[in-house]
């Protein structure tokens, strides 16, 4: 059987879980109108859908029972991730005025709309996820349930407070081991767990798409910081080098730039060894090595 060229099928399911977005948000012309603006124009201005993508693949290699289900789940888990990004371009958090090569949310329609937008979007993922009616009940339930631990204080949010609290402060493999296994590993790990339990239901398999998520997800924030050391804005549709001024406490700041990448490869080669014993893993394993080769 031939396969697909992975690119090809990285944007045609781009596109597929942009059009069900743009169906699942609310119109422009539905009051209250800035609101609404302000939520289509966070989610709809660009993006690589990675997590959508990651849970719409470990779908398919764990059985693709219900591809529906699976398309909804992905389109929950990228507004619940947009809601991250409009808070954390914040001027109270990271202060960025350039998302996806575009004003921020805050920057277009003020922090008030923002902060609300950002509200809602979190509010419309659960929503979303919650009626992926083609899944077993009980399966959607515990999809909810993994996506709301991941957002919660003991993660997504708990490691934006240790970044935020950790600025200037000395540095630790210890430190920046938390902040990133829970600011972006975390919901990362979700993508690919979701994706798996609502194909085969809780299982070895779920939790082993959750360890490979785990790496993956911290190979891609390890990435992420060398990008903001060494990367074009242009390219990149956001201020870089801000990570440094602010003292952030960064993977290249702990580890060097090229101890960085040697742990970054590390971690997606046991990523990659994680799905052997699964068939038709050609996409993952595009996208795990885009992940470490991205330049944006």
């Amino acid at each position: 059987m031939n396969r697909p060229d992975p690119e090809y099928a990285l944007r045609r399911d781009a596109k597929r879980i942009n059009e069900k977005l743009n169906s699942i948000l609310p119109s422009e012309s539905k009051k209250p109108i800035s609101l609404h603006r302000a939520m289509r124009h966070s989610v709809l201005c660009g993006g690589k859908r990675i997590r959508g993508l990651l849970c719409l693949w470990s779908h398919e290699v764990n059985g693709q029972r219900y591809p529906a289900s699976a398309l909804k789940a992905a389109c929950a888990i990228e507004l619940l991730h947009t809601y991250t990004l409009i808070h954390d371009d914040l001027p109270s958090l990271d202060d960025d005025d350039i998302r996806r090569g575009k004003p921020s949310c805050h920057i277009k329609y003020g922090p008030a709309i923002a902060i609300l937008a950002g509200d809602a979007l979190q509010a419309l993922a659960f929503e979303t996820l919650v009626g992926c009616e083609e899944a077993p009940y009980e399966n959607t339930i515990r999809a909810a349930r993994i996506l709301s631990r991941s957002a919660g204080s003991c993660h997504l949010v708990g490691g934006q407070v240790a970044d935020i609290e950790s600025e200037g402060s000395y540095l630790s493999r210890e430190k920046v081991e938390f902040i990133h296994s829970n600011k972006t590993a975390e919901l990362i790990a979700a993508s690919l767990s979701i994706g798996a339990l609502l194909s085969k239901g809780e299982g070895e398999d779920r939790k082993n798409m959750y360890r490979i998520g785990k790496k993956i997800g911290l190979a891609f924030q390890i990435v992420d910081d060398l990008i903001d050391l060494e990367g074009d804005a242009e390219i990149v549709g956001k201020a870089l080098r801000k990570d440094a001024q602010k003292g952030k406490v960064t993977y290249p700041a702990v580890y060097g730039i090229e101890g960085s990448r040697k742990k970054a490869g590390k971690l997606v080669q046991e990523a990659l060894d994680g799905l052997k014993n699964y068939p038709d893993t050609f996409k993952l394993e595009f996208l795990f090595n885009r992940i470490l080769k991205r330049i944006r």
